[in-house]
């Protein structure tokens, strides 16, 4: 159940803000309209008026407040009347090209808590038909044992993607990759090793992820440092801080409309330099310059209507790549009963990745101990979270509750509190962040973020997944806010640059190589450089 706390929040959802604007006087009309509140589109508009003096903006958010997947809800307990906040969404400052958010954790002063992925306990647990029994923890001989081989495929791994890549090899799955270089897990322990190093990143698994664009996208970074968001003000505050700069304290701003939800975008007159129409459930509003800071999914469930429909290219690229599903699950304990450790994976015998990564948000320099308010967060990804949202918040708890009984016994409290997201069922969202599966193309990610129109109007794509580097990341949505908003100042002073889309992506003849004169295949296309295991 949800507290008190969360009630004046959803009595504001239904009202509109309808304040005018400065452009005219009934605030209908802007030089660009930033769709989203989310990361992205506070870092555009951020860059915008600071960076390109572009104060004739407008921007649209369906929620009543901002920050996007940057999303705090509250854990109450009736027992105490305690409360405390969680991350809903973005909890860690980590991948490449992180340094932007540090800066702004630096400046906003956000506390955070350096995440140890060494830090781990290992449970060998016998699943849902335990009736009672109980598994064991592992000592350090045991987790040795099956840990050796996925270590040895972890250390070469770069080396070999920076080898395909730089012979035009095609990419593999990450599962492929991994079997050729023999790691081929077998055991309940293997497979949850597996799931703590690759779902437990990219929230899908090995047989869906692209080896060479999502896995190498970590490679050489593995021993960076993580920062896990503590302060009760959410991560949020960094991207609500920066926008108070823009909009002012109170956020009243009369370019800023919360609580709009964005219908349809009628970009027809675009071609010709007409204005691109966007309606919502608050009215109507035009600019020549529209951004879509909408993330993948909610464009490939076409909660937002396009008119003209979309072009096939674009549709192509929107439905090639993935929009991952990654379900933290928060536990309220009055008393906490677990270790310090800051993680516990369970090995559940008949489900890889059923309710396997327990994190401990109590550990020493994470939430205070010795208080009412005791967290344990476990992560559900893809197929087993989706099958999640689908269930009631009591039948998730017995669930995750039974696996906790038989790690830690059957006499422990019951939770005072649960929350479990549900990002795929939400229309703002449709998941919770992007990846990049196997079969998309440099090419496919290029039309991702190419933008629609011509002349002086121009329909624009940005967010996280619009990143070559960072997608998937913080960090991601933030500089891709800025790129976009470098675009529309170019634009806006007559110097547009090129759009240019691959409207047609085709397969290559392939020349056979003699068995006898075996060398690498060869694959024409766009290159791609290595990226680079996040954790």
């Amino acid at each position: 159940m949800r507290g008190p706390l969360l009630l004046g929040a959803l009595a504001s959802l239904a009202s509109c803000t309808a304040l005018p604007s400065p452009r005219n006087s009934d605030g209908t009309h802007a030089q660009v309209i930033i769709l989203g509140g989310g990361i992205a589109g506070i870092s555009l508009a951020r860059s915008l008026i600071t960076e390109h003096n572009i104060t004739d903006i407008l921007l649209v958010e369906a929620r009543d407040e901002l920050g996007g997947r940057a999303h705090t809800e509250t854990l109450y307990s009736n027992a105490t009347g305690q409360s405390v906040t969680v991350e809903k969404g973005c909890n860690w400052i980590q991948g490449p090209g992180k340094e932007p958010i540090l800066e702004l954790a630096k400046k906003w002063g956000l506390k955070t808590a350096p995440q140890n992925y060494s830090d781990v306990s290992w449970f060998q647990g016998l699943g849902i038909e335990a009736d009672g029994a109980r598994g064991h923890f592992l000592d350090d001989a045991e987790q040795e044992e099956f840990m050796a081989g996925y270590d040895n495929f972890l250390e070469n791994a770069p080396g070999y993607s920076t080898w395909r890549q730089n012979n035009s090899l095609v990419d593999l799955s990450v599962r492929v990759a991994t079997s050729i270089m023999d790691w081929i897990p077998v055991n309940p322990l293997q497979l949850a090793y597996e799931y703590w190093n690759i779902d437990y990143t990219f929230a899908q698994p090995p047989e869906i992820s692209s080896f060479e664009n999502a896995f190498a996208q970590e490679a050489g970074i593995a021993e960076e440092q993580d920062d896990f968001v503590v302060d009760q003000r959410g991560y949020k505050y960094l991207f609500v801080q920066e926008a108070r700069e823009l909009f002012g304290q109170e956020l009243d701003d009369p370019r800023l409309r919360l609580s709009t939800t964005v219908k349809t975008i009628d970009w027809s007159a675009a071609e010709s330099g007409g204005d691109i129409v966007v309606h919502t459930d608050c009215g109507s509003f035009s600019a020549p310059h529209v951004v879509s800071t909408f993330s993948v999914g909610v464009l490939q469930h076409q909660d937002v209507h396009f008119t003209p429909r979309l072009p096939d290219w674009k549709k192509e690229a929107i439905f090639t790549f993935g929009m991952a599903t990654y379900q933290k699950i928060f536990l309220l304990f009055d008393e906490m009963f677990w270790g310090d450790e800051q993680y516990v994976v369970y090995a559940d015998p008949d489900q890889r990745g059923r309710y396997a990564v327990w994190q401990n948000i109590n550990a020493p320099g994470f939430f205070p101990q010795n208080t009412t308010n005791n967290i344990i967060m476990v992560t559900a990804t893809d197929t087993f979270a989706r099958r999640n949202e689908e269930l009631s918040d009591d039948e998730i708890q017995g669930e995750a509750f039974a696996v906790l009984q038989e790690m830690y016994g059957a006499d422990i409290p019951q939770p005072a509190d649960i929350l479990v997201p549900r990002w795929t069922l939400d229309p703002l969202y449709r998941g919770s962040y992007s990846n990049w599966p196997l079969g998309a193309l440099d090419q496919h990610h290029a039309n991702l973020g190419q933008p629609l129109g011509g002349g002086s109007s121009w329909l624009h794509f940005t967010g996280e997944a619009m990143s070559a580097d960072s997608f998937g990341y913080v960090q991601g949505a933030w500089d891709e806010g800025i790129n976009t908003a470098g675009v529309i100042a170019e634009c806006l002073s007559g110097k547009c640059p090129a759009a240019e889309a691959f409207e047609a992506l085709t397969t290559c003849a392939q020349t056979g190589t003699a068995l006898a004169r075996r060398g690498p295949a060869t694959r024409r296309g766009h290159g791609r450089r290595a990226r680079g295991v996040r954790r």
